[in-house]
């Protein structure tokens, strides 16, 4: 193995209540009328088909939300992006045996950047790779070929880690090593690398 690759939302960060579920339950909304979004318009954002920003704006209104798409965005980010305990120490003994760490990761383009200044403050990781850049989402095995051409490695050198099957059996079907996460898998392949 040469280049470790992992989701964000369940592995690199904590996957405790879905942003969509708190939402409503602090704002007294029908929990619907959230998720709507989130099963429409926001899939097209992850894929970068559409812009965040512009599409939540009739939702915000919906939603009686009269803060503005910017405050929005700082109440979502900054309670949803949240390290998972311990990773950056087990992601530094991949590293120190020479393997190279990435995200690969369906989010859109603002959430990205967020999660890369998060990253980029404790140097987490070699690199990120997103579905609003690659205008494709994991669950396609297209993600996945495009990432292991920008490494520069074959599907055979690299390992998949995610927290959703649909994304682990798209990397499969490349040829990738993948696991579905759980709270051991990264300790137990750490253990196979002598």
């Amino acid at each position: 193995m040469k280049v470790l690759l992992l989701d964000a939302d369940g592995v690199i960060l904590n996957k405790g209540e879905y942003f969509s579920e708190r939402f409503a339950r602090e704002y007294n909304l029908p929990l619907e009328d959230v998720v709507e979004f989130f099963k429409g318009p926001f899939l097209l954002c992850q894929k970068g088909e559409a812009d965040l920003k512009e599409e939540l704006e009739p939702y915000l209104k919906k939603w009686d939300w009269d803060k503005g798409v910017d405050a929005f965005l700082k109440y979502w980010f900054d309670s949803d992006l949240v390290f998972n305990e311990g990773i950056q120490s087990t992601l530094s003994r991949f590293r120190e045996k020479g393997i190279k760490c990435y995200l690969a990761s369906n989010n859109e383009k603002y959430r990205a950047k967020e999660i890369c200044r998060m990253l980029d403050e404790v140097g987490l990781l070699d690199g990120a790779y997103f579905s609003a850049d690659l205008k494709v989402r994991k669950e396609d095995s297209k993600f996945f070929e495009y990432v292991l051409t920008n490494i520069g490695v074959e599907a055979k050198d690299a390992y998949f880690v995610d927290n959703d099957q649909k994304n682990v059996d798209a990397a499969l079907h490349l040829g990738v090593n993948a696991s579905l996460y759980n709270e051991h898998v990264l300790d137990d392949l750490l253990a196979k690398i002598n």
